[in-house]
């Protein structure tokens, strides 16, 4: 953390907090009450991220949320990637830095409500991306064989993700394993009735995934994207490379296995393993459906366009 040192000894203004798990995230939550921040930069991977969106829409340690500034700063940087500051976690704080000191107009503020899951009688949790299925293998993969020095942020979970959807495409079931799920929502989508054999369900409050990805299409009034894939949906070998950057064709619909629209809540019921922005979780049939839904709208500072 040298250089987060180096770069606040010229700002004495900053209050700045090292957290190394979610109850000292909390603490250095509740220190700051005191004299709440107008914005809060937060220095981390994903994962770590979630936990700061749990702990301030959960305890409500600020009397109204701080504006967000979202730094590269862990092994994988999904959301900072689509509603943070771009470039080196270094580089973002200075120039974030010289805008509260000059307030120059080079950031904008970027209007999003994190996903809440309630799994059973376990406390809620937030974050900006929920998936099951075969996401929970390329996490899996990727810490296994891809994450190392020289292919963080967005490069190796990015390989992830191309390594599942070519087994996905292939239907290879030692990569990727369909799994059981239920799932209820309003109004429900056509095909999707009962218990059916899924390889990827995901539910996201991102625009942009790795490698800029954008694997929604359909345009319901909702506000968080949702997509599945069935388990041997057809065509996939042509489709699900073009699909992933939201782009179809005569072969996405329901009848061959592709869904997506925008939705407020749903309802899971599975057995298995789920991630919120890459932490892993259990879930349990016997403890009840997966409820998801939204928080309230979190305000997150981008560097504007004409900025970059």
């Amino acid at each position: 953390m040298a250089w987060v040192e180096a770069i606040l000894g010229r700002h004495p203004g900053v209050t700045h907090h090292l957290s190394r798990n979610p109850a000292e995230i909390l603490t250095a939550l509740e220190n700051m009450a005191a004299a709440p921040p107008d914005v809060l930069a937060i220095n981390a991977g994903d994962g770590t991220i979630a936990a700061v969106l749990t702990a301030l829409m959960e305890k409500r340690p600020f009397g109204h949320p701080p504006l967000l500034a979202l730094l590269r700063g862990g092994t994988t940087n999904m959301t900072a990637g689509d509603v943070g500051l771009t470039g080196k976690a270094a580089h973002s704080l200075e120039r974030l830095l010289c805008w509260a000191d000059a307030t120059t107009p080079a950031l904008e503020v970027i209007r999003r409500a994190p996903i809440r899951v309630v799994a059973g009688d376990e406390a809620p949790l937030y974050g900006m991306f929920f998936g099951a299925g075969a996401i929970i293998k390329g996490i899996e993969y990727c810490h296994r064989k891809v994450l190392r020095p020289g292919l963080r942020d967005s490069l190796g979970p990015g390989l992830c993700a191309l390594r599942v959807l070519y087994a996905m495409a292939r239907n290879d079931h030692r990569y990727v394993a369909p799994v059981p799920m239920s799932l209820q929502m309003r109004p429900q989508m056509p095909g999707m009735e009962g218990e059916k054999d899924y390889f990827l369900l995901m539910v996201s409050a991102l625009n942009r995934l790795f490698l800029g990805t954008h694997p929604y299409w359909g345009d319901d009034a909702g506000t968080l994207h949702f997509t599945a894939i069935r388990s041997g949906a057809r065509h996939a070998l042509r489709t699900l490379p073009r699909l992933f950057w939201g782009r179809t064709n005569r072969h996405v619909t329901a009848r061959n296995g592709y869904w997506s629209r925008k939705v407020d809540t749903l309802e899971l019921a599975m057995e298995g393993t789920f991630t919120i922005d890459g932490e892993l979780y259990p879930a349990r049939l016997a403890a009840g459906p997966l409820r998801i839904g939204h928080g309230e709208p979190l305000h997150f500072l981008r560097f504007s366009e004409k900025a970059r």
